[in-house]
């Protein structure tokens, strides 16, 4: 006996006029076939943030199908979110599978909570990422995906934001400030300094003094004083915060660590370079090369000095110790009968310190015929 179409009609009317909250739980409490999770929230929305804060909530995840569903991970789209999984045991496992093995397996009716972190540090505008829980068989089973919304303001702000030393020698000491400033947040205080880079502190080397303690706008003297590694400085600098909400605020701190020992060829658009500029065929041009150590703890002991060049004949050096360890000066002397209307090379610097042991001096000229 067949259906009559008006019958059909009423049952069709009647599913679609349910409300998705109604249709959700329907869905929710019906087992599907095959492993099915739902997220409850489906979406994780943060609202509104201030930067420096950690945002958390937990999302319930619940196998609804009829099938036991082995997660082999959950991953984030970014680094600013994390997340950390309790299972139905109440025991917080791993977020990656360390093999072929699942993390935990949720069986047909059973639930895990995932907490979400989102870090608001450096972000800022409206973020939209996301949270997926991935089956053991990816290929097989699509993953969930829980999305993640959040609109972040700037409520404290360093100035200026990256603090950039540029060159400075290894133990030469160097002072300088950065301005903390916050919009209408309530009582804050500065409680201290740390490395971005986690578990690893800041060198001993790198200080910091707060200059100010009440109002809005709060100094922070920065002072780098002490010997330290010769080469790049990459630093990012965690302001801690006492705040309800806001707990930190970074700044960038870069410089290049210079040796002691500096080289000045007299050409100050080019230090490292000797310009014999134009000279005659007939001319001998001479240029001095000074060379001073500013740690008399650590002498700079210069051995030789050598014309790297296939015309060496052309040129002389000469040492003059004007105090030993401490100050040189070289002379180089070009000889115009070289007979290349223009020429270069290099002097290289032999001398015994742990951070120069070799220097090469490039040099160049015109001779006018």
């Amino acid at each position: 006996m067949s259906t009559p179409k008006f019958v059909l009609a009423a049952v069709v009317a009647a599913v679609c006029t349910l409300d998705s909250p109604t249709w959700a739980w329907m869905q929710a409490s019906v087992p599907q076939a095959g492993p099915l999770l739902v997220a409850d929230p489906p979406k994780v929305d943060f609202g509104d943030a201030f930067q420096g804060e950690v945002l958390e909530q937990v999302v319930t995840v619940k196998n609804t199908g009829d099938e036991g569903f082995p997660v082999g991970s959950i991953q984030t789209s970014c680094g600013c979110t994390a997340a950390r999984i309790v299972g139905p045991d109440g025991i917080e496992y791993p977020t990656r599978s360390a093999g072929s093995e699942p993390i935990l397996t949720l069986g047909p009716g059973e639930e895990m909570k995932v907490q979400v972190e989102f870090h608001t540090q450096g972000k800022s505008g409206t973020i939209d990422q996301s949270m997926k829980v991935h089956h053991i068989d990816g290929q097989r089973v699509p993953p969930l995906e829980v999305g993640v919304h959040v609109r972040v303001t700037k409520a404290i702000q360093v100035t200026p934001p990256w603090l950039n030393l540029n060159h400075i020698l290894k133990t030469q000491r160097v002072e300088e400030e950065v301005v903390v400033e916050a919009t209408e947040i309530g009582p804050w205080k500065i409680l201290g300094f740390e490395n971005q880079l986690a578990g690893q502190p800041l060198p001993p080397w790198m200080t910091f003094e707060v200059l100010d303690t009440e109002g809005p706008r709060r100094r922070i003297k920065v002072v780098l004083d002490g010997e330290r590694p010769v080469g790049p400085i990459n630093a990012r600098v965690l302001v801690m915060i006492e705040h309800e909400r806001i707990k930190q605020v970074d700044f960038a701190l870069t410089a290049i660590i210079d040796p002691n020992v500096t080289f000045d060829t007299g050409n100050p658009a080019y230090p490292d370079n000797i310009n014999f500029e134009q000279m005659k065929p007939e001319d001998k041009v001479t240029r001095t090369l000074k060379i001073t150590n500013t740690n008399p703890a650590v002498p700079y002991l210069l051995d030789a000095v050598d014309v790297v060049s296939t015309k060496a004949d052309f040129f002389s050096t000469a040492i003059r110790v004007i105090e030993p360890g401490m100050s040189y000066e070289v002379d180089v002397t070009a000889d115009g009968a070289i007979g290349d209307p223009f020429f270069r090379g290099s002097v290289m610097l032999r001398a015994r310190h742990p951070d120069v042991p070799s220097k090469m001096i490039q040099y160049h000229g015109w001779v006018k015929k």
